[in-house]
Parts: C-alpha cells; sequence; structure tokens
C-alpha cells in the first residue's frame, strides 16, 4: 500500500542542530505493533455515538466561497442541542485558478487549558469544491476532551467528501482512514509539550497525494519521513485530482454562551516564537511532490474574531530555519 511517490526530507537538516529548535516526539505507546499490524483504537458505543454527536456540530463557514469546517464559525443547526460557536485564524496563499498536490509545515505544538465543552487546534486544511459540496481533509493538533475524553494535545485527522453532510468524521470514528504505521495514529498523544519562553516542540507533518493512486498520504516530515496512512481517493469527488485551497492555522470553539478557550499557548503573536505559536516552513506541493515555496505577495491573513480574543499574523520569510512563518493564538473569553 505504498505510495508511488515516496517524499524525501526536506526539513533544513541543519537546524536540527541548533540548541532550542523546535523538537516533536509522537508516539502511540513504547511498543510497536508486530510486523504487518497496525494499532486500532477499541471502539465502544459511547464512541459511536461521540462520533455521530460531533459529525452533528460541524457546520459549514463560508468565506470568499471556500469554507472552513468543522473547525469554522457560529451556525445553528435544526436541533440547538448540536450548536457550538467556533472562531478561526488562519493564512493561504491565492486561491484563484490555483492547484495543489498537498500541503506541510512545522506547527508548533502547544497544550491549552481546555474545558471539556471546548476545543482548540493547529492545523492544516486541504480543500476543493464549492461550498455546498465540499471535499476536505484536516489534520494537526487539537486538544479536545469530547473526542479523546482527555485534555492532552493530540494528532487529529478529519475529512468529507461531501459538504460536511453524511460523509467524514475525525480520526478512525468511521471508515476512511487507512492506518498503516505500526506505532504513530491519528489521536496518538504528544509525550513533550512546548514551554512558554522555554524549548519548544513542533509536529512536523504534511499530507499530499500520490499521483498514482490519488490517495492523500499523512506523513510525519521530519527525518523518519514515517507513512502514518491515508485518505483513499475513492472518498472524494473534487478532491480526487487535486486541491484548490490550503490553509494554515488555529482553531477554538466552545458551546454557546460559554467562554471559548485559549488558542495556540494562549498568549498573542510576538517577536518571540518563544512566546507564541507558530507555524513555519510553510510549504504546497505540486503535481510530482515537489514543495513549493507560497508566495508572500499573494498569501491572505483570515481572521473571524475580534483581536481581544485571538490574533493571527504573518512575519513572511524569516530565515534559513524557519522560512516562511506565521503566528497565531491568545487568551479567548467571551468573544462576540
Amino acid at each position: 500500500m505504498k505510495p508511488e511517490l515516496i517524499q524525501e526530507e526536506t526539513i533544513n537538516e541543519l537546524a536540527l542542530s541548533i540548541a532550542n529548535f523546535p523538537k516533536t516526539e509522537l508516539e502511540l505507546h513504547n511498543d510497536r505493533c508486530p510486523s504487518g499490524t497496525v494499532p486500532i483504537l477499541r471502539s465502544r458505543k459511547e464512541d459511536l455515538i461521540h462520533a455521530k454527536y460531533l459529525s452533528k456540530r460541524i457546520k459549514v463557514y463560508q468565506t470568499n466561497n471556500y469554507p472552513l469546517a468543522p473547525m469554522s464559525h457560529h451556525h445553528v443547526s435544526n436541533h440547538s442541542f448540536y450548536f457550538i460557536i467556533l472562531y478561526f485564524v488562519s493564512v493561504q496563499p491565492s486561491t484563484e485558478g490555483k492547484i495543489y498536490y498537498g500541503g506541510k509545515a512545522l506547527i508548533n505544538t502547544q497544550n491549552p487549558i481546555v474545558q471539556k465543552d471546548q476545543f482548540s487546534t493547529g492545523q492544516i486544511w486541504i480543500q476543493n469544491g464549492p461550498v455546498e459540496e465540499i471535499n476536505s481533509i484536516e489534520f494537526g493538533w487539537a486538544v479536545y476532551p469530547l473526542l479523546s475524553k482527555d485534555n492532552r494535545t493530540r494528532l487529529f485527522g478529519y475529512w468529507t467528501g461531501d459538504g460536511y453532510k453524511q460523509t467524514g468524521c475525525f480520526n478512525m470514528l468511521c471508515s476512511g482512514f487507512v492506518q498503516v504505521h505500526p506505532k504513530i495514529s491519528l489521536g496518538s498523544g504528544f509525550f513533550e509539550k512546548s514551554v512558554y519562553g522555554g524549548m519548544q516542540y513542533v509536529l512536523t507533518t504534511m499530507v499530499y497525494r500520490d499521483p498514482q493512486s490519488g490517495n492523500w498520504w499523512l506523513t510525519s516530515c521530519d527525518s523518519s519521513n514515517q507513512l502514518v496512512g491515508y485518505w483513499p481517493n475513492e472518498l472524494f469527488t473534487h478532491l480526487a485530482n487535486n486541491a484548490s485551497v490550503v490553509r494554515y492555522g488555529g482553531v477554538a470553539g466552545a458551546e454557546p454562551n460559554r467562554p471559548t478557550p485559549p488558542m495556540g499557548n494562549g498568549h498573542f503573536p510576538n517577536k518571540d516564537y518563544r512566546k507564541a505559536c507558530y507555524i513555519s516552513n510553510m510549504k504546497v506541493l505540486d503535481d510530482k511532490g515537489s514543495p513549493l515555496n507560497l508566495n508572500q505577495s499573494e498569501v491572505r491573513v483570515k481572521q473571524d474574531t475580534i483581536r481581544k480574543c485571538y490574533d493571527v499574523k504573518f512575519n513572511g520569510f524569516l530565515d534559513k530555519f524557519f522560512e516562511l512563518q506565521m503566528m497565531f493564538g491568545g487568551p479567548g473569553g467571551m468573544c462576540p
């Protein structure tokens, strides 16, 4: 099941030798599964109920004809039980006439304090199609107690093939994502978390479309370059060939009339990468799987909240280690 095209390591190796440069450690447990097997979460009845509930909370937020759901804005379904308020901040390259085959970045991993009725993420969106039938793959880290039953930062993935109507789910709570790695899986927790003003850790990951099979592969793009799994091409219509939108950013959400949680590390963007959540080395992939830098002049900053709650800043090209970088986050609260 390996992809025809296996990505080569592209992270600057020199950067990994710098003291306090972000490092990542993402593993399910201390032991690998036996050869030829993969870790599978044992699903209970309540997990399946929660999976259905989570899918019903998803609503589409339209911005310039492209939605960011499931981590999106405040919309109400026919059942108020499924109402949730969500805010996002992100940056994206211009989408007019553009075609992409994946996205990658170093996402600074944080562990914001999140209550059971809240969630917070740092993530990448890969999408295509009109709003009402959008195809979307979303991945990154999330603190989501209702999903994971704890307050740890965990790797997450999400997909939909019909505008969040009938298809799609988080992680492996429905048929879709195919797990191949014997140790790393969607839902895996991070052993280390970034320290304000101190050591920083990153999630080095990407999703790209294999040109032979058309499957969208999730890989770790650190020195190990490990294949985690893939979303089969058959799940999608508009994403079957390529993507038209790639976004990088964060989302925070909560139940109505409740404070929203911190985004990132809870601090606003500033000049010190050790004191704010960031995404660096942002790239898109072409049809040959080669990573390309974003055109800085075409990058658009998008924000769906007032700045006293959350903010986002695109710093552009910083240096040869961080390359293109953005910062995002904030304390949250009672946000209008």
